[in-house]
């Protein structure tokens, strides 16, 4: 009888602990978190990053602040949050620079952008599109085309940086049509265009997003998108496939979160997130950014990071592309 008893006052003092402990816990977020976007303000990273960003400072009840953390095209950024506590305040908007085309571009990237992330979702899918001065002599991407051909390295070009997405998409440009460009890099998007519009290059890769007030100013012209087919955002202008068959590329933002950071907390984050996403403000201000929403899941997006290594990593071997 005595044994019992013991028993069960053992076993009610555990139930008591695991109670209060229960209790005590407090539901994540309990903090601000810092959301990092490797690119300068302006651009399509930060665009999206301060969207996100106020929609979950709303529903998480914690400040989301947004953190610039410029340079080497977003590596410095990713490369922070990668090596940040897995505590679920530090995560990262990744796009195709920094979470693709880097793994296999740089040669001793201080981190793996598979590996060292947890995934949480790709958020938005867009093309890129190909911009001239509003007086530049440059009419047609098949100009742009026709005249590196003629005189290989004759025209310059000005992107978000050395590994950035415009780069790399130049870089397929020049491998498809078998012409020399030459690269600007800059450090973002919004520095390459005030770049192009102060005619220090001859044109420019960039997200729509970027360019949609100066086109609409009148300011640039809009050539060519990177998509394989037109954007009705941008109606009548041709993808880059109408005069390189078969070009496509797809810029992204993602969302991450170091390697190892509980399943809770990004499953958490994934469902505010994409319900953040799909608030019909957010997704109206975002086609209004020529961005698609995706909203994938932590596996999806796992999978879709995967699958970019693998597809940029041939690219960057076929061009010789290096940023080190």
């Amino acid at each position: 009888m005595r044994y019992l008893t013991r028993t069960l006052l053992a076993l009610l003092a555990l139930a008591a602990l695991a109670a209060a402990g229960i209790a005590g816990a407090q539901p994540y977020p309990t903090r601000s978190i810092r959301l990092i976007a490797g690119y300068a303000p302006g651009g399509s990273t930060d665009t999206i990053a301060r969207i996100v960003a106020g929609r979950l400072s709303e529903t998480l009840g914690q400040q989301v602040v947004v953190e610039n953390r410029v340079g080497a095209s977003g590596t410095i950024g990713s490369d922070l949050v990668a090596k940040s506590a897995p505590d679920g305040y530090t995560a990262l908007v990744g796009d195709i620079g920094g979470s693709a085309i880097a793994a296999t571009l740089y040669s001793k990237l201080p981190y793996d952008p598979y590996k060292d992330f947890e995934h949480v979702s790709v958020m938005v899918t867009f093309p890129l599109v190909i911009i001239v001065p509003a007086g530049s002599r440059l009419t047609s991407f098949k100009q742009i085309i026709d005249d590196s051909r003629a005189r290989p390295g004759s025209l310059s070009y000005g992107s978000q940086g050395v590994g950035s997405p415009a780069h790399l998409f130049a870089e397929l440009m020049n491998l498809m049509a078998n012409v020399k460009t030459v690269h600007v890099p800059y450090k973002g998007g919004a520095p390459a265009l005030t770049g192009l519009l102060s005619q220090e290059v001859d044109f420019a890769i960039t997200a729509v997003s970027t360019a949609t007030a100066q086109i609409a100013a009148g300011k640039v012209r809009a050539l060519a998108v990177t998509s394989a087919a037109p954007t009705p955002r941008l109606p009548g202008v041709p993808p880059m496939a109408s005069v390189l068959p078969g070009f496509d590329a797809i810029n992204f933002h993602s969302l991450h979160l170091p390697a190892h950071t509980p399943r809770a907390i990004v499953d958490k984050l994934y469902r505010e997130t994409v319900a953040a996403l799909q608030r019909p403000e957010v997704k109206a201000r975002l086609d209004d950014l020529s961005m698609d929403v995706k909203g994938s899941t932590p596996e999806e997006c796992a999978a879709f990071i995967r699958s970019e290594v693998e597809k940029w990593g041939k690219v960057v071997k076929a061009t010789g592309a290096r940023a080190d």
